[in-house]
């Protein structure tokens, strides 16, 4: 007795998804939300992310089961810059689709970026620049010169700060972060007095 398999459409194949929105693009956003188009019957899915710097350092690598069509890494995919693979599945009732494969590079490095800072003072120095256009708030710190201690570390929402370094010479940083990066830090040597 031979056995017969009859196949039916009535149980569609689990489709993939089509990623939406950042494919082959360059973005200045370092927490991007990834979102692709939501498959009928999909009850989840599987994302898997890879991003890399340019000298090919793994900065994130994420596998993860999402319920709805988007997905937002619990931390930032890049520094400055990044090429970020991102690779999609659909599951469907137990079924798993195929994979779909976008990519997309990250570029924050023209973006919240500081100039020069100046500062001045003996014991309470007064540590000021120029805003950064679409900065949100400034981290201020400063290191001791000899042993490299920190002796101040603050947060603030305008440009300019007090510090009070207890009388050492110091190396003061200040680095702007605006919406979605985090620019680089600006150095200044203030000697004690």
């Amino acid at each position: 007795m031979a056995l017969a398999f009859v196949c039916s459409n009535a149980w569609a194949a689990c489709e993939s998804p089509e990623p939406v929105g950042l494919q082959g693009k360059t973005i200045q956003d370092i927490k991007p939300r990834i979102a692709w188009q939501p498959v009928k019957g999909a009850t989840g899915y599987r994302v898997r992310l890879l991003s890399r710097v340019p000298d090919g350092r793994v900065v994130v690598s994420q596998d993860t089961l999402v319920t709805s069509p988007d997905f937002l890494a619990p931390q930032a995919l890049a520094d400055q810059r990044a090429k970020v693979v991102v690779r999609v599945n659909a599951v469907c009732d137990g079924e798993t689709s195929a994979e779909r494969v976008s990519t997309f590079f990250i570029d924050a490095t023209s973006a919240c970026v500081m100039r020069e800072i100046s500062a001045a003072g003996a014991v309470k120095t007064s540590v000021d620049w120029k805003p950064v256009e679409g900065a949100v708030r400034y981290e201020v710190r400063a290191y001791g010169v000899v042993d490299g201690q920190l002796l101040v570390s603050q947060e603030t929402r305008t440009p300019g700060a007090q510090v009070d370094l207890k009388g050492q010479s110091a190396v003061v940083s200040v680095r702007p972060a605006c919406a979605g990066v985090i620019g680089e830090a600006v150095y200044r040597v203030v000697a004690a007095r």
